[in-house]
């Protein structure tokens, strides 16, 4: 874990998202449709209205055991319209941990919650979130795991 920037214990209100997305199997994932993916949101975003912060964006993810689907995601302040060919959707308030770390930010964090006797709740949506200015991995990225 990055000293610099411990792991903070977070209430993250309700956000309404607009993006794309694309799931794969674990045995077949192939990162070149997440990159085809990200070139295709930075082309359409323009798209999406009534954003709320438009510096950044939000790569909520999810995974089971056999797949894996990953968005790209602006922040909106309704849903009342998404371009054809994306989708928008609601996340719920949750507890959050999150951290900026130059490691493994998903480790730092279970690690951390480990720690502490608490658990991600692999149910919900893990949250990355990206500024356009700089979206590097994992150095400028904020991660952040719901928890249980």
């Amino acid at each position: 874990m990055d000293p610099e920037n411990p792991v903070q214990l977070l209430e993250w209100p309700e956000i309404k998202l607009i993006g794309l997305y694309v799931t794969s199997s674990f045995q077949g994932h192939l990162p070149e449709k997440v990159d085809a993916m990200k070139e295709e949101f930075y082309k359409r975003k323009g798209e999406i209205g009534s954003i709320i912060h438009p510096e950044r964006y939000i790569s909520p993810s999810f995974t089971s055991e056999v797949l894996f689907t990953y968005l790209i995601c602006m922040e909106v302040e309704d849903l009342s319209n998404v371009p054809e060919g994306m989708i928008g959707f609601t996340i719920p308030p949750h507890r959050y941990a999150r951290i900026k770390s130059k490691g493994d930010p998903y480790q730092d964090i279970h690690n951390y919650l480990d720690s502490i006797g608490q658990q991600s709740d692999r149910r919900a949506l893990a949250l990355e979130i990206y500024h356009f200015e700089n979206p590097t991995w994992p150095d400028e990225a904020e991660v952040l795991l719901p928890l249980k």
